[in-house]
């Protein structure tokens, strides 16, 4: 177990075998810190944020050395920063690799990396979320295992979630949230046309980029929305003994799935049997939510908000939003109807619908995800493919030339899911060994995983996410965690639906009138009526035998 420092010499030793520094650098920087000092050795404190303050470390780095923490910095390629998150989020990190992109590392717990099967999901879920390439959607670069550490590493993402918008500024002008939800819906059929749903949208999982800085106008005019939390299922990071629910969010795998405040009736009812339709609910509920500054049901109770997301009308928007634009309430009407068949069919109707309702400003296309340019030649050597390049909406994505080619061109349209199965996978002990793999339909990368037991390459994407924050108390480096998302499901067809119970049949009264008996009748009267006249009888003759007797008159007597 790691022992914390007790001086600024002990710190500079920890410092050197963790390898974030050369011995030479540390001991000149303890040097300079003791000259400017007064060679006070023993204020280790002081020493970490003199390092913390040349840059040369983070402050979760310099906690971690502090702590005596002298490995764990590094993941093949990549060096932790920053622990992403606090509490049950452990196991996000913030990193940068040598090549100088900065992602989020998101590992496995070792404790749940024993489980064949979840290993197995894990590599299943995570291969599929790199082919996932959408503005609009968090992406996910590269599957890894290192030592044992199986992680995904994805961009990281620098703003602020759409809860916290709303936290500051209470509701949104009708344009900028229908702008908002409109690239919630080019990302949900982007997901769609890999068939995938959510099933958990919500502000908390929206991520609205750059975040607001202070002493700018306070608007989304121009910015970018990103949806996270896509896949790689909650139960995955749980570790043995963890709670599988909290009261806010339900999210066993077969049971309910989602947020009360913002889920579809059929999906309360029954998660497996959703489809993205329940999504476009979801979405229209955080579209109430933005014009209004409040959802749909706030009532106190997930039962009580479920029965009224199943059975009642949200107030409609006039009483709150008197700017909302002709024809805003029944297009939202639409997206938030009872029978998802009553529904828009897909996210791409119900943008198409929403589109007419952005009556101020423009707004900038959604910004395309910065990839370094080694760092993108690096993931094309490790993938054996090219990298797609996002591009905004309406404009052709390119791929990335391999070192030392021309520019790639154009790549084609991607097949529709059904058309073109995709090649296996050949198995490999790490990521970046072994011949490369085919190109699949529509020219994505594969992004071969380790040689997981019971690996079967599948054709629906998931896709991971977090939520970035600032620097928190240092955590164990790698240490197990609790993390709350939602698992995304596919479009699968739906459960057997069991035979049903055999027929019990049950007498119904007939129509006869009742002077007309039969042969039933006729023996039920003859035995009620017999067992009265003996009744009857049996009681006569018990007074009988009980009654005394009379007594005789006087003048008999005598």
């Amino acid at each position: 177990m790691a022992t914390p420092t007790t001086s600024a010499r002990d710190y500079c030793g920890i410092l050197a075998k963790s390898k974030l520094l050369p011995a030479g650098e540390v001991e000149a920087l303890h040097q300079r810190w003791l000259a400017d000092a007064g060679g006070a050795d023993d204020r280790v404190e002081a020493f970490a944020k003199y390092l913390v303050g040349k840059r040369v470390v983070t402050p979760w780095q310099a906690a971690m050395v502090q702590r005596g923490r002298a490995d764990g910095f590094f993941l093949d390629g990549y060096k932790i920063l920053d622990q992403v998150g606090k509490g049950h989020m452990g196991g996000v990190y913030k990193a940068v690799h040598s090549l100088g992109q900065v992602v989020a590392l998101k590992i496995l717990p070792a404790s749940r990396a024993k489980d064949a099967r979840v290993l197995a999901r894990f590599a299943r879920e995570a291969k599929l979320l790199t082919q996932l390439d959408h503005p609009n959607v968090v992406r996910a670069f590269q599957l890894g295992d290192s030592g044992g550490r199986h992680y995904i590493a994805m961009e990281f993402l620098e703003g602020e979630t759409l809860d916290d918008v709303l936290t500051r500024r209470k509701r949104l002008p009708p344009g900028e949230a229908v702008r908002l939800m409109r690239q919630v819906l080019d990302g949900l059929q982007h997901l769609h046309e890999q068939r995938t749903i959510h099933r958990d949208l919500k502000p908390t999982n929206l991520m609205v980029l750059p975040a607001h800085a202070r002493g700018t106008p306070d608007t989304t005019w121009d910015a970018t929305l990103k949806i996270l939390d896509i896949g790689l299922g909650r139960e995955l990071f749980l570790d043995a003994d963890s709670a599988a629910t909290t009261h806010t969010q339900l999210t066993v795998e077969g049971a309910v799935v989602g947020t009360p405040d913002y889920m579809a009736p059929e999906q309360a009812k029954d998660a497996r049997t959703s489809d993205i339709r329940a999504d476009i609910y979801s979405v229209g509920c955080v579209l109430y939510h933005c014009l209004t500054g409040r959802t749909p049901f706030p009532d106190a109770t997930i039962m009580a908000q479920m029965l009224r997301h199943a059975t009642d009308d949200p107030d409609p928007l006039a009483a709150t939003v008197p700017d909302a634009p002709p024809g805003l309430q029944a297009t939202l009407d639409m997206m938030l109807k009872k029978n998802p068949a009553e529904r828009f069919p897909t996210p791409e109707a119900a943008a198409k619908a929403l589109k007419r309702f952005e009556t101020t400003g423009v707004g900038a296309p959604p910004a395309a995800t910065p990839v370094n340019p080694a760092y993108r030649q690096w993931l094309q050597t490790e993938s054996g493919g090219e990298l797609p390049v996002v591009a905004a909406p309406g404009q052709p994505a390119r791929a990335a030339a391999r070192p030392g080619t021309a520019s790639a061109a154009p790549l084609p349209p991607a097949a529709k899911p059904g058309t073109a199965p995709a090649a296996p996978l050949p198995p490999r002990s790490k990521v970046g060994t072994g011949p490369a793999a085919p190109l699949p339909t529509g020219g994505r990368p594969v992004v071969p995983p380790p040689a997981y037991p019971g690996y079967p390459p599948a054709p629906v994407a998931p896709a991971p996410a977090w939520q970035p924050a600032g620097p928190y108390p240092a955590p164990d480096l790698l240490d197990d965690g609790d993390f709350v998302e939602v698992e995304l499901v596919t479009n699968l067809p739906p459960a057997p639906v069991p035979p049903p119970p055999p027929p019990v049949y049950v007498r119904a009264p007939d129509d006869r009138p009742l002077w007309e008996l039969d042969r039933r009748d006729l023996i039920l009267l003859a035995a009620g009526g017999g067992s009265v006249i003996g009744a009857l009888g049996l009681g006569y003759g018990l007074a009988r035998l009980i009654r005394p007797s009379s007594p005789k008159p006087e003048a008999e007597e005598k």
